[in-house]
């Protein structure tokens, strides 16, 4: 089937989808966007979130054809500029920095702190998929 969809504030289709399809496969291997990891494959560790119409989501548990005629927000996009971006004016983080919370707490402590960087989806901010107006 075809699954047309808007991703980071473009419109995109993938075809040939097989209806039990993930759209974590779809974002990744159809469409080129490799920022949503595979990691466990039952959304518990959240490398796969993505923001499905302002909610946030594990692509890996999202058919893909649920997307279909919705927006969706991946990591890629809160680097891009533009609706589907960060907000304007938002600081930029420096590769091999620490997360930290947008109130500007803190780095990541705890059993995700890895020599001072976050595991994967460890810092998943609800943020993500607030409307950027």
């Amino acid at each position: 089937m075809r699954v047309e969809f808007t991703v980071n504030g473009a419109a995109v289709a993938a075809d040939d989808v097989w209806p039990g399809e993930s759209l974590l496969y779809v974002l990744r291997e159809r469409l080129g966007l490799p920022g949503s990891k595979n990691a466990c494959e039952q959304g518990e560790c959240g490398s796969c979130t993505v923001c499905l119409d302002d909610v946030t989501v594990c692509a890996c548990l999202v058919a893909a054809g649920q997307a279909a005629g919705r927006r969706v927000r991946t990591v890629e996009g809160l680097a891009a500029p533009g609706p589907a971006g960060a907000r304007a004016g938002a600081r930029r983080p420096v590769p091999g920095s620490r997360v930290r919370a947008p109130s500007g707490s803190p780095p990541c402590s705890g059993p995700s702190l890895r020599r001072g960087r976050c595991s994967a989806g460890s810092a998943r901010p609800a943020c993500w998929c607030r409307p950027t107006t």
